[in-house]
């Protein structure tokens, strides 16, 4: 059992979207989106960044990571570890918002196909699905209304429940994001896939290296700066859970140019403690 988790946001984002990690982050999203012989031949990278972001001194970085195919979809990526109260509105906000930009100048005809791929460590929906995809369909026919919109959530915790199968590209993508595999199942999928190799090859050479590792410190340290914050919060009489879900969704919200007002709507934060938070 490794000590240090795939999923933190600063090493995923390195060794999955890094320059010419490519090949990797295109083999993820092959082996959530494989139906019907549906796969992406080749992506670029459009965004790679941890937005920074303050609250009241604390900081907190949300992961921005998309990449557009050669067919022309968009695809967004997302880790997801803790469940937030505003999780699914800010999921669909943040997918919306995506495909409304891509109409350049306003032309509908230039609207393109947009993927958002939650990969998520907490129970959602109280189910044990581990792959999950969901579209805007009919209730009656279960007609499909539109593929232009589409969300996978990958739930690390269902999968742990599931039997791996390690012919399925998926399964071995999940075993090697799961902080909780064993070392021996690790290693058996990293001798099986290439992709997963080189993405392990990467996930290391960051643990090594002073400086990286150096930033991946910091931001454990930030982060349980924000807990003690939460902490404080909670002394005071509210709920820990609401709080740091409103929070982070706002700083998202706010960094990504959200208007003020619309941003006090969804979170239900005063536009006064907004205009407070440092993004």
């Amino acid at each position: 059992m490794r000590s240090f988790s795939p999923l933190d946001d600063y090493l995923f984002s390195q060794y999955m979207a890094s320059k010419g990690m490519e090949n990797q982050l295109k083999s993820f999203i092959n082996s959530v989106i494989m139906e019907n012989n549906d796969i992406v031949v080749s992506i670029d990278i459009i965004a790679n960044k941890l937005i920074a972001g303050e609250i009241k001194g604390k900081k907190n970085c949300i992961l921005d990571l998309r990449s557009v195919a050669s067919d022309g979809r968009h695809f967004i990526v997302e880790v997801q570890r803790q469940n937030q109260y505003y999780f699914k509105k800010r999921s669909l906000l943040y997918l919306a918002r995506e495909y409304s930009n891509s109409a350049k100048k306003g032309k509908i005809e230039d609207l393109r196909a947009h993927v958002l791929i939650n990969i998520l460590d907490f129970d959602f929906c109280k189910n044990d699905i581990a792959n999950q995809k969901f579209n805007i369909t009919g209730n009656i026919d279960n007609c499909l209304y539109s593929d232009y919109l589409t969300i996978y959530n990958i739930n690390i915790q269902a999968f742990r429940k599931m039997k791996k199968d390690l012919n399925n590209p998926l399964h071995r993508w999940m075993i090697f994001f799961d902080n909780k595999s064993s070392d021996e199942l690790i290693n058996e999928v990293i001798e099986m896939d290439e992709d997963i190799k080189l993405a392990d090859k990467k996930f290391n050479e960051l643990l090594s290296d002073d400086e990286a590792f150096h930033d991946y410190q910091m931001r454990q340290l930030a982060k349980m700066e924000f807990e003690g914050e939460l902490s404080h919060s909670k002394e005071e009489g509210i709920k820990e859970g609401e709080l740091k879900g409103k929070m982070e969704t706002a700083i998202s919200l706010l960094r990504k140019g959200f208007d003020l007002n619309l941003v006090s709507e969804v979170t239900n934060l005063p536009t006064s403690k907004l205009k407070d938070l440092k993004y």
